[in-house]
């Protein structure tokens, strides 16, 4: 075997100047993974730092989704065939382009491929919400002879195959679960993630907010302290949601005028709330999508008729003015969308499903056709699905730097045995699917 730590022959200025030129987390995985020259380079403190500040004026980052998990809904509800979540790589799916698209074959993966010894305990739990690694995956119970529900909770991380079971709460589901992931670094610069989940209660006739809150670190929920409420005459649009740093964003409207008209922000810390108004072309759309930008920013997504716009909020939160909103970029879908769709122009049918903030991707129902995963980065569209089955479909979307700790993780030797490495590989492999280049340092 090659001497793991030989350098390619450049000057070393250059050399170190090479990594500070990729913003993109496979890219930088993969380089991660070739020698240990450029991994302890890019392990480096000051490294690290200077690509994060570099990070947060990056655009969309399409690697950064790596696939999505999902369950037939028609299985989750039929109890004698409903089986774990299922993983469908990002690299798996087929290319569509206009008219024409090679239909996909896909068996879609096992939860068990990446966290071995699951099998059947997962059976009936569905995919609702991951952020930067994690997973949460939850299951409905009835209780007190069937009169009411409970949720019964599970956190994962596919990357690292670790699995936490969530001790039950004592209230009745929730209208929302949102997670937080927090990457903790110690003294010795050894990276490290905790999470916070979040469970939102919304009480339609006070129109306030009650959260309760689990920690990793500490094992128990919490109820947060207030319930603040929601300003007089707006209505909440619970069906468009986007949380990032400790506070979660939705569409607010108003009964009086039966339209949007403000994003209402949570702040999980104080349990405060604040407002911003919507940019006036976005207030007369019935269902825009929110999400977060790579640098904690509001995105706002509309359709109107085959075109798509989006808008990003530039100024400080909490400063309610629809002047703070910016047109970042029209899309006239037509050449992108399947032909039969196209040329019913305004008539077409097409729904926003989600929107990836850090990645850039939009997944579209077009009905009649199925789901399909559009990037604002490339212009690319890839069909997920080209029949109308009706999935709980869940984005797995990664954080770059969680990127490079899980590659540490596989190649650095932290792991003592070397039948667990491997198995961190394989995981990071087929997550990864063609984005990684399968012979890694060793």
């Amino acid at each position: 075997m090659e001497d793991d730590y030989a350098a390619p022959h450049l000057p070393t200025d250059i050399m170190y100047k090479i990594p500070a030129h990729i913003s993109d987390p496979a890219s930088l995985a993969r380089l991660a993974s070739s020698c240990k020259f450029w991994r302890d380079l890019i392990k480096d403190p000051t490294f690290l730092d200077r690509l994060r500040r570099q990070h947060r004026d990056h655009a969309f980052t399409p690697s950064l989704l790596l696939g999505f998990f999902l369950q037939d809904k028609k299985h989750h509800i039929d109890k004698t065939r409903c089986l774990a979540p299922s993983f469908v790589p990002i690299s798996e799916l087929s290319r569509f382009v206009g008219s024409k698209s090679a239909r996909n074959a896909i068996e879609p993966l096992s939860l068990e491929t990446f966290i071995p010894g699951l099998g059947a305990s997962l059976n009936f739990y569905k995919p609702f919400a991951s952020q930067d690694n994690f997973l949460v995956l939850c299951r409905q119970l009835k209780v007190d002879n069937g009169q009411d529900m409970k949720d019964v909770l599970c956190v994962c991380n596919p990357l690292t195959g670790e699995t936490f079971e969530i001790p039950h709460h004592r209230y009745v589901p929730p209208n929302h679960y949102v997670l937080f992931v927090t990457n903790d670094v110690d003294s010795y610069g050894r990276v490290s993630q905790s999470f916070q989940l979040t469970a939102i209660f919304w009480l339609k006739k006070a129109k306030s907010f009650v959260c309760v809150c689990y920690s990793s670190k500490t094992g128990t929920w919490t109820r947060a302290e207030g319930e603040p409420e929601l300003m007089p005459d707006l209505y909440l649009v619970s069906c468009s949601a986007a949380a990032s740093g400790g506070v979660i964003h939705w569409l607010c409207g108003t009964s009086e005028q039966m339209s949007l008209t403000h994003v209402a922000t949570l702040h999980i810390e104080n349990m405060g709330l604040s407002y911003l108004e919507l940019p006036p072309e976005a207030k007369r759309i019935k269902i825009p999508v929110l999400a977060n930008s790579a640098d904690g920013g509001i995105l706002l997504l509309f359709m109107q008729g085959l075109e798509m716009s989006l808008w990003k909020h530039t100024g400080a939160l909490g400063s309610d003015s629809s002047s703070s909103w910016v047109l970042s970029e029209k899309i006239d879908m037509r050449s992108s969308l399947p032909q039969r769709v196209a040329t019913l122009g305004s008539r077409a049918k097409v729904r926003l499903e989600m929107f990836g903030g850090k990645s850039g991707v939009v997944v579209l129902r077009v009905i009649g056709e199925g789901l399909f995963l559009f990037s604002l980065s490339d212009g690319s569209m890839r069909e997920i699905d080209s029949v109308t089955k009706d999935y709980f479909l869940c984005p797995y979307e990664i954080d770059w730097l969680s990127c490079l700790a899980i590659t540490n993780l596989v190649v650095d030797g932290s792991l003592s045995q070397d039948v667990e490495r491997k198995k961190a590989q394989d995981r990071w492999r087929t997550l990864m699917g063609m984005n990684l280049a399968t012979n890694g340092a060793s």
